[in-house]
This record gives structure tokens, C-alpha cells and sequence, in this order.
């Protein structure tokens, strides 16, 4: 099979170069220093997300580190009191965050969008009709759409956000693939936005290390919840990446996986043509539409008799308003022929129909 499914953009070299780092981590543990084996939510922790918050250019005492993405947007969930609360998301969203928020027991609203993401209007229409308690979106490099929304949209949000007293979490995973994007929802509405950042595709998925900001009324809850979800951080893997942002290289991997993610994205759209979802440059995931006859459930099952493996639309579709069509993960295979390969029995599939 060829993986399309997952999207984890990963480079040659990665796998030593982490070795090496974690080896590094663990060479500095000290042979009678019990410290390093007590959870880390009272030391190394505040050390870490400093880093985090040098690098990211966030307020270190609003910077919080976290077990990777999804460990953030949980605990943006849990310390904002949004379980059981209703939340508004894009038509078409990402299915972990769906997952998560039903988990939290939060009835989820879609909300109409275009190529540049939720469209305020709906969202506004949304909350005349529902109790919404907040938004979650991915404005830079969406997953699964890969649009970036402009700053008139960003702001068009914010005003509606502050408008019904919103909280939004902002979900930043891939937003390394757009370096000119706006200003971050963090930015402009801070006392609102939870912010969320992760190495898992920056880096790598092994890399279980992220960083939450919150706003500042909720710092004093996010001690407790942190202790009640992962009592601490793993050192040694955190440290290891931390490592990485401090001297300059996941900088410069970044650098290296948007050249490679250009190069893919190009060749996939000169291959799929008029199919494709409009959406970043760089992105390492694509949008292909299909025609309205045609289910995405179906032509996910064809592909698979193909030996090419996608998401389906079906999967992070949440309202009438989700586009009919599927994603194509272009960082599944670390070989790009192999990658450009599945890209191109789609193609063909997609010219039968």
C-alpha cells in the first residue's frame, strides 16, 4: 500500500539526527541525581517552555509544555470548563480534534467556509441560533482544506469571537509550512486564544513535545491540569527537542521540509489539475474534489483496491456545508517518487469518473 492516509513529513537523515539527540539527553543524566527521575511540572519545565516561548515569540509566562498537540488542545478543553459546551468548527475539520471534543462530551456546529476557512457570517448565524462557547480552527495550512486565511479574515473572526464572548483554540500544527502567514489568533485576541504548537510535524510525530499559551485568566488553573493529565513531561524526549530549537536546527529542518513540500505540492497539482482544493504552497497534504455523484467513502475503497491509501472526506466532514471530496497526506511516504506515484493513480482514477 501506499500510505496517503497519515500525513508525517519526514526527511533522510531524521532518524539518526534524533538518535543522537536523544542519546545527548540521556548521557545527562546524572548516575545519583533522583531529580531527574521526579516529575518535571516544578524544574525543567518552566525551563523548557521558555525556549518555547523564545522560539514561537509567545509570553513565556502564559507558554506552557506540552505532550504534543493534542495533549494542548486537550488541556485547553479541561482549564477553560468547555466540556459539555457546544463548539463551532469548520464544516470540514480535523478528525483528532473532532474526536477529542466528543470524548469532552461537546455537541460540535459546523460552520459554512471558503477557500480561505470559516466564514464569519455563518458563524455569526451559528451563534444567534446556538449557545456557542468557542471556536476551534487551524487558519494557517488547515487540515484536511491546506488554505490559509488572510488577515481580513482572521480579524472578521476575532470581532465576531469578542462580539459573543468566544474562547478560540487555535490549533498551529502546520502553520511551519505558510513562514508569511498572517498573525496568529494568539496575537490578535489574546485574552481569548488558546494557541497550539507541536514539534509532531515540524519535526517528527517521535518528538512528543508542544507548547500551549493561554490566555491569562486561566493561568492559575493550568498547574492542576496539567498534574491530573500527564503529572509532568518526559525529560529526556524534551529535552532532546528542546535542543533542536535552541541551537537552530528545527529551523533549519523546517527550511528543508518546505522546499521538499513545495516540490511535492507542485507535482501533485500539475498531475490532479482543476481537482485540487486551492491551499498553501508548501503544504504536505492536499484537498481533491469529486464530483457530486460520487461519495468519498466509495472512491476511498477504490483506491484501496489500487493499493493507494486516503482519507475520505466522510471522516472529517461535520455539517452539509463539508466540500465532497478527500485528502491526500503527501508526507505518508518518505520517498517522494513512491508518494508521487500514489498521486498519479489518482489522477487516473479521478479521469474514469
Amino acid at each position: 500500500m501506499i500510505e496517503m492516509q497519515y500525513n508525517f513529513p519526514l526527511l533522510p537523515g531524521l532518524p539518526a539526527q534524533w538518535r543522537e539527540r536523544l542519546r545527548t539527553a540521556v548521557d545527562a543524566l546524572g548516575d545519583d541525581n533522583f531529580d531527574e527521575l521526579r516529575p518535571t511540572f516544578r524544574s525543567d519545565q518552566t525551563k523548557l517552555s521558555n525556549a518555547g516561548a523564545r522560539w514561537m515569540g509567545t509570553p513565556p509566562e502564559r507558554t506552557f509544555l506540552t505532550e504534543g498537540n493534542h495533549h494542548g488542545s486537550l488541556l485547553s478543553l479541561m482549564v477553560s470548563g468547555l466540556a459539555g459546551k457546544t463548539i463551532a468548527v469548520d464544516a470540514a475539520a480535523y478528525t483528532g480534534a473532532l474526536v477529542q471534543a466528543r470524548a469532552m462530551g461537546c455537541p460540535l456546529v459546523g460552520c459554512a467556509i471558503d477557500d480561505e476557512g470559516m466564514l464569519p457570517e455563518s458563524l455569526r448565524e451559528q451563534c444567534a441560533r446556538d449557545r456557542i462557547a468557542a471556536i476551534y480552527v487551524t487558519p494557517t495550512v488547515h487540515n484536511p482544506l491546506g488554505f490559509v486565511a488572510s488577515l481580513a479574515r482572521r480579524e472578521a473572526l476575532v470581532a465576531v469571537a469578542r462580539e459573543f464572548d468566544l474562547l478560540m483554540i487555535e490549533d498551529d500544527a502546520y502553520g511551519y509550512m505558510e513562514p508569511d502567514a498572517p498573525p496568529t489568533l494568539a496575537k490578535l485576541a489574546p485574552e481569548r486564544t488558546f494557541y497550539v504548537r507541536g514539534l509532531s510535524k515540524s519535526y517528527a510525530p517521535g518528538a512528543r513535545t508542544g507548547f500551549l499559551v493561554v490566555p491569562e485568566r486561566f493561568l492559575s488553573g493550568m498547574l492542576p491540569v496539567i498534574l491530573n493529565s500527564v503529572t509532568g513531561s518526559s525529560l529526556v524526549h524534551n529535552r532532546a527537542a528542546v535542543s533542536l530549537i535552541e541551537d537552530g536546527t528545527l529551523d533549519r529542518v523546517i527550511a528543508e521540509k518546505n522546499v521538499e513540500g513545495a516540490r511535492r505540492n507542485a507535482a501533485a497539482r500539475s498531475l490532479l489539475g482543476d481537482h485540487c482544493w486551492p491551499g498553501a504552497r508548501a503544504a504536505w497534504h492536499l484537498w481533491v474534489n469529486l464530483p457530486a455523484q460520487t461519495t468519498p467513502q466509495w472512491f476511498e475503497k477504490r483506491m484501496a483496491e489500487r493499493e493507494v491509501l486516503l482519507s475520505g472526506g466522510n471522516w472529517f466532514a461535520v455539517s452539509k456545508d463539508a466540500p465532497n471530496g478527500f485528502r491526500i497526506a503527501l508526507g505518508g511516504e518518505v520517498d517522494s517518487a513512491r508518494a508521487l506515484e500514489g498521486v498519479a493513480r489518482v489522477a487516473e482514477e479521478l479521469d474514469r469518473l
